[in-house]
């Protein structure tokens, strides 16, 4: 695995809470749309082009909203947990720290080097270092687990 690919990989989780949050963005336009959504008054004159909104229509439409960002928010959570216990597997705290601020928690390097009490650069060339750590826990060959029942232990 690359140092791109190694960047990717972290990435994940930052990229993916960038959806979220255009989907929650996007279900609180819809949730709008729904207060100010009526019915429709047959006794009036009929409304020429484009299609209105009725109200069952964005109930729907919101619904619809729900499930996805339910289903994305479930995905993020368990992409969150797979990418912080491989950051957790990195033996140097400092490395560890500052992969779980830039991936996790999706600090900017800059703020990351003040808060870790270092200069940019420092933080830069640790960031390889890193990365190589993850890289190499992640192309790792998995080992086989085997699982004892506790009355096998007696």
């Amino acid at each position: 695995m690359t140092e791109q690919e190694t960047v990717r990989w972290l990435s994940r989780a930052y990229w993916l809470r960038l959806k979220i949050e255009r989907m929650q963005e996007h279900r609180r336009e819809n949730a709008m749309l729904i207060e100010g959504a009526k019915g429709i008054d047959y006794a009036k004159e009929m409304i020429r082009g484009g299609t209105p909104t009725t109200l069952e229509d964005a109930v729907l439409r919101l619904v619809d909203l729900d499930a996805k960002l339910a289903a994305e928010i479930q995905r993020y959570s368990v992409m969150v947990d797979e990418i912080t216990a491989v950051i957790r597997s990195v033996e140097d705290e400092r490395l560890a720290t500052l992969l779980y601020l830039r991936y996790v928690k999706g600090e900017r390097m800059e703020r990351i080097a003040c808060e870790m009490g270092y200069v940019w650069r420092h933080i830069m060339r640790l960031h390889r270092r890193a990365l190589a750590a993850v890289c190499k826990i992640l192309s790792a060959p998995k080992q086989d687990v085997i699982e004892c029942h506790p009355l096998d232990m007696i």
